[in-house]
């Protein structure tokens, strides 16, 4: 809190800086000498011109309503959908907008010159014209300068989420070999005693270890290996319920072959919608849907929910707010994430540009 209004105060001190800078050194009216008499010493009187003063004040306020228009809206945007012609006509038609303003304030209420003298006759036009420039100009400066310290920070925290990632996986991962053949050894015996729902069970729990401890520590892993991993998971939680009371529809569409994404970024959705969407008692349904169309990932995992079972728990040690942490930072301004309940259906729906 005490930060922001230090910044609010620095940006008002600077604005009132700058309209006593311009004030003093463009906006003087006379200077008088006078010697006294019997006496070498000089008295120099500075007057200045209170209609230019008031021009002044009018024109950097009308440049920081433009500057922050600009910083606060209309680069935001920019930086989104990186429409540099849309986003020039719209600073273009402000910056205009903040000229005419001012021309006609200063024209016709502070100067009040008759209408014979022309529209663009008042004092120093070309001063205030190019207060508006220079203004635009550093807000542009600001704004650039602000995105890129950002885009540090958030370079610098997934340098720091990676480096934990690689620490948590060492220290999680003892003698993964052992575990393997260990389940190797398992899946021969379901095998040999004709157990299929058991080795169903070992094989597809073996993919999931192998996708956790081998693959998923890269940056971004095929789509196609994450939509396997899902449906591995899939098999797994099929073995623990009646397929007669429990749906489950997973529906595909695109070519994910050539679509990387980070790893893990979708199966705590459907690990939420598994807790959460499944009852005893009643009938449950989770229908899910992968669309990739033109290098966008667009996935949607609806589920019933039931008043014992709680949306804001995390998933699997994972959780949702991970998960929202870790799209913020791997695919900032580029995903769009949207959480909904409706009576007793539980709705998360994910848009993931990818820029392939």
């Amino acid at each position: 809190m005490l930060r922001k209004v230090s910044i609010v105060i620095l940006h008002i001190l600077f604005w009132v800086l700058g309209i006593y800078i311009v004030s003093k050194v463009f906006g003087v009216a006379t200077v008088e000498v006078f010697a006294e008499s019997n006496s070498t010493e000089q008295t120099t009187v500075i007057t200045y011109d209170d209609n230019f003063v008031w021009a002044t004040i009018v024109t950097i306020s009308l440049s920081a309503l433009v500057f922050y228009t600009n910083v606060l809206v209309l680069l935001p945007s920019y930086f989104k959908s990186r429409k540099f012609f849309n986003y020039l006509l719209k600073l273009i038609a402000i910056l205009i907008l903040g000229m005419a303003l001012s021309i006609i304030y200063n024209r016709y209420l502070n100067y009040t010159l008759s209408i014979e003298d022309g529209l663009f006759s008042f004092p120093s036009l070309g001063l205030h014209i190019a207060l508006f420039i220079f203004y635009t100009a550093l807000s542009i400066a600001y704004a650039f300068t602000f995105e890129w310290f950002k885009n540090e920070k958030l370079r610098n925290e997934i340098t720091q989420e990676k480096l934990s990632t690689e620490l948590n996986f060492l220290k999680a991962q003892i003698n993964p070999h052992f575990l393997f053949n260990t389940l190797n050894n398992l899946f021969s015996i379901a095998q040999k005693h004709d157990v299929p729902e058991l080795s169903t069970g070992i094989n597809e729990l073996s993919n999931l270890m192998r996708y956790m401890l081998y693959e998923s520590n890269a940056s971004f892993v095929s789509l196609k290996k994450e939509i396997d991993y899902i449906e591995s998971f899939i098999e797994i939680q099929k073995l623990r319920y009646d397929e007669e009371d429990f749906i489950i529809n997973f529906d595909k569409k695109g070519n994910p072959e050539q679509i990387k994404i980070a790893p893990m970024i979708l199966l705590p959705f459907v690990e939420n919608a598994f807790k959460h969407g499944f009852s005893m008692d009643e009938s449950s349904i989770i229908k899910m849907l992968l669309d990739v169309t033109d290098g966008n990932i667009y996935f949607r995992v609806r589920n019933k929910t039931f008043e014992h079972s709680g949306v804001s728990e995390s998933a699997s040690g994972i959780g949702l707010e991970n998960v929202k942490r870790r799209l913020e930072l791997i695919y900032p301004n580029q995903h769009k994430l949207e959480i909904s309940k409706k009576e007793d259906r539980f709705t998360v729906e994910l848009n993931i540009k990818t820029n392939e």
